[in-house]
């Protein structure tokens, strides 16, 4: 094992005491997302574009995993674990992850110890991660950003731009700067700078484009409702109404393992055909969450 991984993973926000997390799973997926992490760096593959890269499909996985987790119901143990540390935590207390990250990616720099290109890859990967969770949190606060034609994908981008810019910036050798805080801020104000100016270019636009995202945006704030696997099926099956390439469902369930791991073709099709017309219905009647998930938990906070 390498210390990469055991530094990282030491770092993660997670109950070490509780029997909830397999921290040597979580280490061995570390250590191959790391291998590859390095591998895009060394391509100058940007983080952004490498995760959703089929030749990096440890990343991808690890990219889409992240995202499915914020929609899993939590089980009674962990939800309680989570609620006492929103409870305990003061409003900026998520981010010293983010900053232990950081210090890790910067302190990973040239020298002797093999394995420290891969800690700064993993270290800025995981930085990367964190801050795109969290700036995804916020836009899905509201669908302003949808509405204007923002894609999950423009959230990486602005994600990776403000991770690689201020990783290495002389202002983080200061000891009262907190990179999390920082990074969270300037991620703020790079997604109100492309809402505007995507308002800019769809005042040009014609109404029916303007219609056409409006639907997108209040479709896909329906499917972040739903349970996981519904949603995961619903988004692949009305895909042309999201305007994104539609999967066949072995492929589907392969990148979704978290969501329909399991389930037979025949499970999928139902739950499918359930859903369409729970859609049709008043949203009391959709296939919702029955406990909540974190990103139900976060959403005050956001």
């Amino acid at each position: 094992m390498q210390p990469v991984t055991i530094a990282v993973s030491n770092a993660l926000p997670v109950p070490m005491d509780r029997d909830l997390v397999d921290l040597g799973d979580l280490r061995a997926e570390l250590e191959r997302v790391a291998l590859q992490a390095h591998e895009a760096r060394l391509l100058g593959v940007p983080l952004s574009i490498a995760v959703t890269d089929p030749r990096f499909d440890s990343l991808s996985s690890f990219h889409r995993d992240l995202r499915d987790a914020l929609f899993v119901e939590l089980p009674q143990d962990l939800r309680r674990w989570v609620e006492r540390s929103m409870a305990q935590a003061g409003p900026d207390a998520a981010l010293g992850f983010v900053d232990a990250l950081a210090e890790l990616a910067r302190d990973a720099g040239p020298g002797h110890d093999p394995a420290a290109p891969e800690q700064r890859a993993l270290a800025e990967l995981l930085v990367f991660e964190a801050l795109r969770l969290r700036l995804l949190l916020a836009v899905w606060g509201s669908e302003d950003f949808e509405r204007l034609g923002g894609e999950e994908s423009d959230i990486d981008a602005i994600a990776w731009q403000e991770v690689s810019r201020l990783l290495d910036h002389p202002e983080l050798d200061d000891e009262q700067v907190r990179p999390g805080v920082l990074l969270v801020a300037a991620g703020h104000v790079s997604v109100a700078r492309e809402a505007a100016e995507r308002a800019a270019e769809l005042r040009r636009s014609s109404d029916d484009l303007r219609e056409e995202l409006q639907m997108r945006a209040r479709l896909r704030a329906a499917l972040r409702e739903l349970r996981l696997p519904e949603s995961v099926l619903l988004t692949n099956a009305l895909s042309s109404l999201l305007g994104e390439p539609r999967l066949e469902l072995p492929d589907l369930q392969r990148n979704h393992p978290m969501a329909l791991e399991g389930m037979s073709r025949q499970a999928m099709d139902q739950r499918v055909s359930r859903g369409r017309r729970a859609l049709g219905r008043a949203p009391d009647a959709w296939p919702r969450r029955r406990s909540p998930a974190l990103f139900d938990m976060l959403r005050p906070a956001t």
